[in-house]
């Protein structure tokens, strides 16, 4: 069949229309759900000053770069896997167990790095787990 004629009917443009529609669709419902937990948050935050009381100050987030330390590893050892793999057989050899391999060690040596920074931090002794009263 040609490939124009397969366009030109209703299953071709169908189809073309599927492959369009899940990655709008996704985007659009993941905006609604931030757009609805922000303005859930915003009501409860108003409702808290219309009774008077003092609404919480906003969560502060410490600064946590595991998750790059983890995501970085796993690329660099996906790319290592790929080319030891080409250097190896030129291409006949199964990459599949070699990428994991190489992930896998990736994910081991984050974990030791984590455990030994972790190890290292100070203590936070500002959190007495007692809520601090408003001025």
């Amino acid at each position: 069949m040609n490939p124009s004629a397969f366009l030109n009917t209703f299953t071709g443009i169908f189809a073309i229309a599927m492959v369009f529609a899940v990655p709008i669709i996704s985007v659009i419902a993941a905006m609604a759900i931030i757009l609805a937990v922000v303005n859930r948050r915003h009501r409860e935050r108003m409702k808290m000053i219309e009774q008077g009381m003092m609404p919480p100050p906003p969560r502060k987030q410490k600064g946590n770069y595991y998750g790059l330390l983890i995501t970085g590893a796993i690329f660099l050892a996906f790319g290592l896997a790929l080319f030891v793999a080409e250097l190896a057989g030129g291409g006949k050899v199964d990459e599949g167990g070699l990428i994991f391999g190489f992930i896998g060690l990736a994910m081991l040596a984050c974990f030791a790095i984590i455990r030994v920074a972790r190890k290292n931090e100070p203590a936070d002794k500002t959190d007495s787990g007692k809520p601090e009263l408003p001025p």
